[in-house]
């Protein structure tokens, strides 16, 4: 009888060497392989399988093997069980979320993978239930039992290639700049700002080459092209009457703005943001660069001083924005570079010019050092200040920082040049035939001007066109 059961089990051992059972459709199974470890393996006992599973926490297993970012509450990466190109897909709720909302759990979206730390072991890493807790047992210091893991890696994934940029159609931002810029609130602040005639007269210009344009709802749109002249991006802002931005309203983007997701379809691409103003690089290549944090200010300075070929401003539109990959283009072309924080922000900007690591990037406060007063608040920007020395008449006691000698770009020129794509004429015609430079709108808000003269002295651009027809009976 002992002979038969030997003579059986070899027999059994011998057919199922031929055969293999297809488990879902990861991978195989010998049948060799689930007889030897069922049998001769020693068992886990329930307890161990308990603490094992309840030190287990998803988010440290899952980025063991896959690379995972923060997205609100939850972390998202590439999911590894289908040939996925997005991050968006698949989910992993980390274990600080209680069990009843789906804590300490992953899924995809797309294949419909989800489970715990060791289902997902099991299933990405193709590992057996006793192997996955072994592994977990070793990772949380947690003693299980001296048996090796069988467990080979598999091989690595190739990795696929990028989406392409997305790239904006240039006739976007032709349709956005052509409109009545006192209808947005925040370019007519910008325009009535105390400026003396040097800098109103080139009001047009400033506005005219930072590309700002007008949302058909009132926001102002900034938009961001790269030093190559290609729009990558748009923002939308909504401002307050003061000039501060509305906070009760989150910036919107161009692309996702309704009718534009299915012409772009940024899903299918990379959404590149380049600095605010990087499109002027090219046209100014032997200037130093001065970088602030919000549009408005970059615009401010750039009109206070009026000297772009030699002090260039962009800005970073929020110090989360201005990393390595942004910066990148103004290393590479030698730029002198000088990051000017808000009064309150110089720990923040200094640490993330360290990061950045360039002896070309640094910090500048000498600005504030001898220009603010308490008056301007402890969060004051460069624009604050610069603004409140128009209103008082005073003069900075020192200037911007002198640009040193750099070298000159010699790279790819760009398509889109702005002197190609819009005319600067023709665009100051258009904003000094809007609403605030006709003379009924300008009676009945100044009554204090009563004739040719006092309007040429508060609006110089004004002077070649009072002699025409269209001047005298504009009115919106």
């Amino acid at each position: 009888m002992l002979g038969f059961a030997r003579v059986l089990t070899l027999y059994t051992i011998s057919i199922a060497t031929l055969y293999t059972i297809k488990v879902g459709t990861l991978y195989t199974i010998s049948l060799t392989t689930l007889y030897t470890k069922s049998i001769f393996m020693p068992k886990i006992s329930d307890e161990i399988i308990r603490a094992v599973t309840e030190a287990a926490k998803i988010e440290d297993v899952v980025a063991d093997f896959v690379t995972l970012r923060k997205a609100g509450v939850n972390l998202t990466g590439i999911c590894p069980f289908h040939n996925d190109q997005h991050d968006g897909n698949f989910i992993v709720r980390p274990s600080t979320i209680p069990e009843a909302r789906g804590g300490n759990t992953y899924r995809c979206f797309v294949c419909d993978a989800k489970g715990g730390p060791v289902q997902f072991l099991m299933n990405a890493e193709h590992m057996t239930f006793p192997d996955a807790i072994r592994w977990l047992g070793k990772k949380y210091d947690i003693e299980v039992d001296d048996t090796p893991i069988d467990w080979t890696p598999p091989p690595p994934r190739p990795t696929p290639p990028p989406p392409p940029a997305l790239e904006i159609p240039r006739s976007w931002v032709r349709r956005t700049m052509d409109v009545d810029y006192t209808r947005n609130i925040f370019s007519y602040w910008f325009m009535m700002l105390p400026w003396d005639n040097d800098q109103r007269q080139r009001l047009p210009s400033t506005l005219w080459q930072y590309c700002v344009g007008g949302w058909h709802d009132g926001r102002v749109v900034f938009w961001q092209i790269d030093h190559t002249g290609k729009p990558r991006a748009a923002k939308l802002m909504r401002y307050l009457q003061d000039g501060h931005r509305d906070k009760t309203a989150h910036p919107g983007w161009i692309y996702n703005q309704d009718g534009c997701r299915q012409q772009l379809d940024p899903d299918n691409h990379t959404i590149l943001k380049p600095l605010f103003g990087s499109h002027l690089l090219t046209k100014y290549p032997d200037a130093a660069v001065n970088i602030v944090e919000s549009e408005k200010t970059a615009l401010v300075m750039a009109n206070y001083y009026g000297n772009l070929d030699k002090q260039l401003w962009l800005a970073c539109g929020g110090l989360q924005h201005m990393n390595l990959e942004a910066m990148q283009v103004l290393i590479d072309q030698g730029r002198k570079v000088w990051l000017w924080p808000d009064k309150d922000g110089r720990e923040q900007w200094q640490a993330v010019c360290d990061k950045l690591g360039s002896d070309s990037v640094n910090v500048f406060t000498k600005f504030f050092d001898s220009c603010w007063v308490p008056e301007d608040g402890d969060k004051a920007d460069v624009a604050d200040i610069a603004i409140r020395m128009m209103r008082t008449g005073d003069k900075p006691r020192k200037e911007e920082p002198e640009p040193e000698t750099i070298v000159k770009w010699e790279g790819e020129q760009p398509f889109l040049d702005a002197e190609e794509l819009f005319n600067p004429r023709l665009h100051e015609m258009r904003m000094i035939m809007s609403r605030c430079h006709s003379k009924k709108w300008l009676k009945a808000h100044h009554p204090e001007i009563v004739d040719d003269d006092e309007i040429i002295k508060r609006y110089p651009m004004i002077e070649p066109l009072l002699t025409t027809k269209n001047y005298e009976q504009t009115e919106t």
